[in-house]
């Protein structure tokens, strides 16, 4: 039985506001996957898995000779394949047809399926998200950052190959540094980095951060850098600090270092680091559906793809920091 809002004269004849707009208080911050889906997206057109060759080795022959000096000129092998599978990921959308009457009015405050969208597409983002972080231990869920910035402490094996026959897959692990230093990060910074090639990102939970800010406000050997920030990350409305010129920011889903209340450093270099997606896949909203036995329709929003990262040496982490 329907029960009147009405009690007496004001609330028969006021009406409640309810502001157009939903406040979100579940889902995390995810700034690493807006970086990847924003400039690192792949899209992928079918096949079976997702395969990327992988130069492992250099050409043993080749350097100095004189006059009628034999060369060697038999052929090398220098090129493996890592493959990934294709990872799927869904939300479904379910309305029934009473709620769409009671929803289908002028005096609505927001349109009831726009807002149920925009929160699939909120959770769709937070799972992926969350998968992105991920050890590889769950088949069906994305290869993630926890198993390919690794040394086979977390994975044995990435891309197909075993990380103990194929070292070329290990990743830069700082294990031992368990107080933050200036020292440390620049080390772990310096083992990462080859050349031109460098960091380009560096994220952890807020504790770690802290640190990094605390070790900013202590030690003036750079008092600069904390006030800059990166400009695609400002302008998502995420702050970070800098080191070495590279943006720190805070992810909540960052894997956990020494224990569950201090996270990893993870130091990315993005340019061997991005999002293969299936163009049929990518945030692909389904028509709704009814069933023959109910007034109700389904819609799923689903994702396929993959995290690749095919240098995983440009790749580095401090994992035992906790003070």
């Amino acid at each position: 039985m329907a029960t009147p809002i009405g009690a007496d004269t004001l609330t028969a004849l006021s009406r409640r506001h309810i502001m157009p707009m939903i406040v979100d208080n579940v889902y995390n911050s995810n700034p690493i996957f807006f970086r990847l889906y924003k400039a690192n997206k792949r899209i992928i057109q079918g096949g079976t898995q997702i395969e990327v060759p992988l130069m492992y080795r250099r050409f043993t022959a080749g350097g100095p000779y004189q006059g009628y000096d034999t060369l060697t000129v038999a052929p090398e092998d220098t090129v493996k394949n890592g493959a990934w599978d294709w990872k799927q990921h869904y939300v479904t959308v379910a309305v029934d047809g009473l709620t769409l009457i009671k929803t289908d009015s002028p005096d609505s405050v927001a349109n009831y399926l726009k807002f149920y969208f925009a929160q699939a597409e909120m959770e769709m983002a937070e799972n992926l998200a969350n998968g992105l972080w991920s050890d590889g231990t769950n088949t069906k869920e994305i290869d993630g950052l926890e198993a390919a910035v690794d040394d086979g402490g977390v994975a044995t094996t990435y891309a197909g190959l075993t990380r103990s026959s194929n070292t070329f897959l290990n990743a830069q692990d700082d294990s031992t540094t368990a107080t933050l230093t200036a020292t440390s990060l620049q080390s772990l910074f310096g083992n990462v980095a080859e050349g031109g090639r460098h960091p380009t990102v560096i994220a952890s939970r807020q504790e770690q951060y802290n640190r990094f800010w605390a070790l900013n406000a202590l030690n003036q050997d750079f008092p600069s850098q904390p006030a800059g920030s990166d400009v695609q990350l400002a302008s998502a409305g995420f702050t970070n600090q800098l080191f070495n010129g590279v943006p720190w920011i805070v992810d909540s889903h960052v894997f956990d270092g020494p224990n569950a209340s201090n996270s990893a450093i993870v130091m990315l270099n993005e340019d061997y680091l991005y999002m293969a997606v299936s163009p049929r896949a990518d945030f692909y909203l389904t028509p709704f559906q009814e069933p023959v036995n109910q007034d109700a329709m389904v819609a799923k929003m689903l994702w396929a793809g993959n995290l690749i990262v095919p240098n995983t040496q440009r790749q580095g982490k401090m994992s035992n920091v906790s003070a």
